[in-house]
């Protein structure tokens, strides 16, 4: 198969993809988010609040004072992110598509894997917006 197959087979499985109810879903959450002045504050903050974290976790031990803290304040502008409707609505349909997209990620490379040899990336995540390889979350 050469190299403009793969891109139409590529091509296919994206619009795919792009097609799916779960697309629509987070579009819809998307633009909801969008013109929500408070849940947007809130979101600006937490992605604030997690780059001073990881900046800090980078320089300093994660027993750190200024590292706790730093989570802690990450998990407060967390905690009322959550209590907005549409931002919950926002990431459980980001989680969604992410699956997905993840899962053919996943499935193509164990497809793969029965005919050539195949390394495993470096792990991306669970998508639940809780990091790489530090997420903790037990998937």
């Amino acid at each position: 198969m050469n190299r403009d197959r793969l891109e139409q087979k590529a091509a296919q499985i994206a619009l795919t993809i792009a097609r799916s109810e779960a697309a629509a879903r987070y579009w819809q959450a998307r633009d909801k988010m969008e013109t929500h002045t408070r849940a947007q504050e809130l979101y600006d903050e937490l992605k604030l609040k997690t780059n001073a974290r990881m900046i800090l976790e980078e320089r300093l031990p994660k027993d750190h004072p200024k590292v706790m803290l730093a989570k802690l304040e990450e998990q407060e502008a967390e905690s009322k992110l959550r209590e907005i409707p549409v931002a919950l609505q926002y990431q459980e349909a980001k989680d969604e598509l992410n699956e997905m997209v993840q899962g053919v990620v996943q499935l193509l490379l164990r497809r793969l894997s029965t005919y050539v040899p195949v390394e495993p990336g470096p792990r991306q995540g669970c998508g639940k917006g809780h990091g790489g390889a530090g997420c903790d979350c037990g998937k």
